[in-house]
């Protein structure tokens, strides 16, 4: 199925576009079928506390964890030269991942931490669909761990610090459920010496460049970019201010020196105009596959690493886990086998093949990251969406709203 505008559908974006632009950083909207672009637009100010300038849509914002479907697609690319495999064991490719997964923080106990050995493996696709065992930055376990028990490494991973990430261990054995956290960090320290470059040159000989995204990168700040970067906001009870020290574990790269390695989990900078460019390819890839669309010229992927980006991958435990995430996504109670990880992304998988109340298809797959940026692939529907904000937190209503309404709108502009 090829997806295509209603006569009023660009207008309507565009509406719905521009009552959002005035109220939130950053607000950009593209669209695309099997067949290529249908829509991309932005709104509202280039920084909402300096308004008079127009935010366009090659202004450069940060992607946050929407880098990971990137990190997958360049890790996929691995497995079809046959360099790995999904079920390759990463701690014999790396030996600072070998070190941290040689233990599993089981909390304090008795005025001391407490640890387990670990001598299993830390496969491949438990790194791509979130069941490594490395837990969340956000979550109590690291949180505490850092805080109480560890003698360096104490900061934060997106703050791009190797020390950071090397010396966290295990939160829980591989693959015994799933929790967001830091397994595609590890992908972006691990990849250079896998390929013999560092993840940035990758991304763009095998990636970027060849479907055109020029404004994506890991290293948007400088002279020799092109466009410039979007100035994060804080949204607080006062509106919108200077992104500073109001979320201690928010501690951004300001400038290139920062960056020790490019945090393959959060750390890309794109535009809409570019990520959808992504999307597009895989979801016509996948379409192909059944005869929906035109096979790409020179597809990214093998027809099977593209299948595996919209197939299940989690095991059974690891499922309610899952879907408590999809739930907090999507605002929309789903229950555990609803909703999987890819080797890429969340699979929306409801049972009794519902829509999500703001239009998505069962069997669609997507995710976002903490300044708002969302994207989704529909596959029944034949379309991809991706839009933005450049607000923290993200959780906030106005963002909740602003989500919701844009899916709900793309499917409504849509014959």
């Amino acid at each position: 199925m090829t997806a295509e505008l209603k006569p009023d559908g660009a207008a309507s974006l565009q509406a719905a576009l521009e009552k959002w632009g005035a109220k939130l950083p950053g607000v950009t909207l593209a669209v695309a079928s099997t067949s290529g672009l249908l829509f991309s637009s932005a709104a509202g100010p280039y920084d909402i506390l300096e308004p008079a300038r127009k935010l366009a849509t090659d202004d450069i914002m940060w992607f946050a964890s929407t880098t990971k479907l990137i990190t997958s697609v360049a890790y996929l690319q691995l497995v079809d030269r046959g360099l790995l495999s999904l079920d390759t064991d990463m701690r014999t490719k790396f030996g600072p991942l070998d070190a941290a997964a040689a233990r599993i923080y089981t909390g304090v106990g008795r005025g001391e931490a407490a640890f387990t050995p670990y001598d299993g493996p830390v496969p491949l696709r438990a790194l791509l669909n979130q069941t490594s065992g490395f837990g969340m930055e956000f979550g109590e376990q690291v949180q505490r761990y850092k805080a109480e028990e560890a003698d360096r490494g104490t900061g934060f991973v997106n703050s791009c610090k190797v020390e950071n990430l090397i010396h966290t261990p295990l939160m829980f054995p591989p693959e015994s459920t799933f929790e967001y956290g830091n397994s595609a960090e590890w992908l972006g320290l691990i990849l250079p010496s896998l390929v013999g470059v560092s993840t940035e040159d990758y991304f763009q000989e095998h990636i970027l460049r060849p479907l055109g995204m020029a404004d994506t990168t890991f290293f948007p700040f400088g002279d020799d970019v092109a466009h410039p970067l979007v100035p994060l906001r804080f949204g607080g009870d006062n509106g919108y201010e200077v992104l500073a020290d109001q979320l201690p574990l928010l501690t951004l790269p300001r400038k290139t020196e920062d960056i020790e390695y490019p945090v393959a989990g959060g750390g890309i900078y794109s535009t809409s105009a570019d990520y959808i460019k992504l999307l597009s390819h895989l979801l016509a890839h996948y379409a192909s596959l059944t005869g929906g669309a035109e096979r790409p010229s020179h597809p990214l992927l093998s027809d099977s690493s593209v299948r595996s980006l919209f197939a299940r991958s989690l095991p059974d435990a690891a499922l309610p886990a899952m879907a408590g995430t999809l739930t907090r996504m999507m605002n929309e109670p789903v229950v555990g086998g609803e909703a999987d990880w890819s080797t890429g992304m969340a699979l929306y998988l409801p049972f009794d093949g519902r829509r999500a109340p703001a239009g998505r298809h069962a069997g669609s797959a997507g995710w976002g990251g903490a300044a708002g940026t969302t994207y989704w692939i529909d596959p029944e529907a034949g379309v991809a969406a991706v839009f933005t904000t450049q607000t923290i937190p993200s959780s906030a209503p106005d963002v909740v709203a602003f989500k919701e309404e844009m899916e709900r709108a793309v499917y409504a502009a849509l014959t």
